[in-house]
């Protein structure tokens, strides 16, 4: 994708709820501490949690100062505690898919699902999605994809700088998690999770000589065997990606990162803890990823 002898580079950030944003940033930032930068990446694709990631890591501000604003507490934010259950969400979601009879169909059943369910505002949720984001404008000189699904369809959807839809939108369709937060509405059509296509969608990093794929929460990409509303597996994903020549390192929370995490990703109260352990995972890492980084 380059000029010259330089490698390309594509940094892929997956869903993975409010902790994942967490302990996104503190592995990048921690890399960063060891003298590895991998905002340096040609592409970044952000999918639910990882588009807000790469809207952060994109804007203007130092890696420091969005990391800093994980460690404020909850109380002095605009965030708040989301119930959410995990058996009925699970539960939710294999009605949709048993019911279907292919992927795209089981997205429209969950984008219909999560169209009718009683949830915050949409005017609550952009004002919380705002809060994250210490730049509400595309940087023009960043390739940025922002994933999502149209609710009525199920489509795949790629929002980047040149869709002429706000930054502050096309991250809050990205991170709808159905049922828990309402779709998003961008001119006239209703947008859900983009993680309901896939927890990474790596495979739009093809061609690109070094992938680096930060992956939040492993069950997303790990799942049973069977029916699903994913348009591709995260194998298929990696398959695709050494197909086109590309070299791929994939990072999941280690021990302390799952432990500091906590049980509901969305526990907004766990988020200083994530975004600790995913710094020092980051400095841990930082040697390994640092000869990949280089193409060594």
């Amino acid at each position: 994708m380059n000029p010259g002898n330089k490698p390309s580079k594509a940094l892929v950030l997956s869903g993975g709820g409010i902790t994942g944003i967490a302990w996104e940033l503190g592995i990048i930032l921690g890399l960063k501490d060891s003298g590895v930068d991998v905002t340096d990446a040609e592409l970044i694709i952000g999918t639910s949690a990882g588009s807000s990631v790469g809207a952060q890591i994109t804007s203007e501000f130092s890696l420091e100062e969005i990391y800093n604003l994980q460690l404020i507490p909850i109380e002095e934010t605009k965030e708040n505690q989301v119930e959410f259950d995990g058996d009925e969400f699970r539960k939710m979601m294999a009605a949709a898919i048993m019911s279907s009879p292919d992927p795209q169909t089981a997205r429209a059943n969950i984008g219909e699902a999560a169209m009718a369910a009683t949830t915050m505002s949409e005017e609550e949720r952009l004002e919380i999605t705002a809060s994250r984001l210490p730049n509400h404008e595309w940087n023009p000189e960043r390739k940025l994809i922002i994933n999502t699904v149209n609710a009525l369809t199920g489509e795949w959807v790629r929002f980047d700088q040149d869709s002429n839809v706000p930054l502050i939108l096309a991250v809050a369709a990205s991170s709808a998690v159905p049922g828990i937060y309402p779709p998003t509405t961008i001119n006239k059509q209703r947008y859900i999770d983009g993680g309901m296509s896939s927890g990474t969608n790596a495979d739009l990093a093809k061609g690109y000589d070094l992938v680096l794929i930060l992956i939040a929460e492993p069950g997303m990409i790990h799942g049973a065997m069977g029916p699903t509303m994913h348009r591709i597996t995260f194998d298929d994903e990696l398959a695709e990606l050494k197909k086109s020549g590309s070299q791929v390192m994939v990072i999941t929370p280690d021990e302390e990162s799952l432990e500091a995490k906590g049980p509901n990703p969305l526990d907004a109260s766990f988020r200083a803890a994530s975004a600790k352990a995913g710094r020092n995972q980051g400095m841990n890492l930082a040697v390994k990823v640092k000869d990949f980084w280089d193409g060594n």
